[in-house]
């Protein structure tokens, strides 16, 4: 009895894995139709809202985020729930270390950058967006509120009635992470 029972999970998970898999065609024109649908489905929002990656030039970002001039950026400019840009430097790494199994590893990420933008935002939205900030810190001096969270590598402002989430990660130091953010964040700000 163990042994069928053994038999059929085995046969049960080699089909559920023989079905996960597809050919990268596949996967590009389900991602293709994704975003498609995913405009479709809000074309007024994406028609009337500004798009994020227009605040501050790729070059001045480079620049504040103390990335080479030359680097190659990945750039994507999408409509999920609000506007969103996405930046990833995969020529530009840096490394963490982290315990795994009780052993310290180093691994290496790209540098990335992410900007949301929310308009019409409150202090309620704030106060709600700002909750998952475990290790939140106030930040002084950036528009009307602005909170940074370290372990998100995440900065919130409110500022002319828009808010920002502006995610920084171009380092493994939160300090350098956290000072690039806020220099960025006084950028867009003047763009809003």
């Amino acid at each position: 009895m163990k042994k069928v029972l053994l038999l059929i999970t085995a046969c049960i998970f080699a089909i559920a894995c023989g079905n996960s898999e597809t050919s990268k065609g596949e996967n590009t024109q389900t991602e293709t139709e994704a975003k498609i649908t995913e405009k479709a489905a809000a074309p007024a929002a994406t028609e009337s809202a500004a798009t994020p990656c227009s605040f501050v030039a790729e070059a001045k970002i480079k620049e504040v985020l103390g990335l080479p001039a030359d680097a190659p950026t990945q750039m994507r400019d999408v409509m999920r729930t609000y506007p969103t840009c996405f930046y990833e430097w995969e020529s530009i790494t840096f490394s963490t270390k982290k315990k795994i199994a009780g052993q310290e590893v180093s691994l290496d990420y790209p540098a990335e950058a992410a900007i949301i933008l929310v308009k019409d935002a409150t202090e309620k939205m704030f106060g709600i967006s700002t909750k998952v900030y475990k290790d939140g810190v106030a930040i002084d001096g950036l528009g009307d509120m602005a909170i940074w969270g370290a372990t998100m590598s995440q900065l919130t402002f409110l500022a002319k009635g828009t808010m920002i989430h502006l995610h920084v990660k171009v380092s493994g130091d939160a300090a350098s992470n956290k000072e690039k953010a806020v220099a960025l964040a006084a950028l867009i700000i003047e763009k809003l």
